[in-house]
C-alpha cells in the first residue's frame, strides 16, 4: 500500500505534464491553511484562487473527498474542485448545482 505522497508524487508529474509551474506561487501553493483545514493543492490564476486540488492515497476513492475538497475551496473562493489519487482525477464545478464530479483522463492546464 503506498502513502499519499506517493500519490502527490503522480500528482506532480501530471501537473506539470498540464503545464503547470510547480515552482511559481502564483500557480501552484502546496498545503495552503485556511479556516477549515489545509488544501493540499491550489491551483491559481490572473485573478486569485482557481482550483483546490485534493490528493488521496492511491487506494483511496478520489470522489470520497468531494465535500472536504469543497469546503477548502469555498473558503478560497475557488470555483473549481480536483479529487485525485495520483491515478484518476475526478473535476467539479460546485457552484453549479445542476453538476456532478466528472472523470477526467488528465488535469487540465492553466
Amino acid at each position: 500500500m503506498k502513502n499519499e505522497a506517493f500519490s502527490r508524487v503522480l500528482i506532480d508529474k501530471e501537473l506539470e505534464f498540464s503545464g503547470w509551474n510547480l515552482l511559481d506561487p502564483k500557480q501552484v501553493c502546496f498545503e495552503l491553511s485556511g479556516h477549515n483545514g489545509r488544501a493540499d493543492y491550489v491551483l491559481s490564476g490572473h485573478r486569485g484562487p482557481l482550483c483546490v486540488l485534493e490528493a488521496k492515497k492511491e487506494d483511496v476513492d478520489p470522489y470520497d473527498a468531494k465535500e472536504q475538497g469543497r469546503g477548502y475551496a469555498e473558503n478560497l473562493k475557488a470555483p473549481f474542485v480536483i479529487l485525485s489519487n495520483g491515478r484518476e482525477h475526478w473535476f467539479w464545478n460546485y457552484t453549479r448545482h445542476d453538476h456532478d464530479a466528472y472523470r477526467i483522463e488528465r488535469l487540465p492546464s492553466p
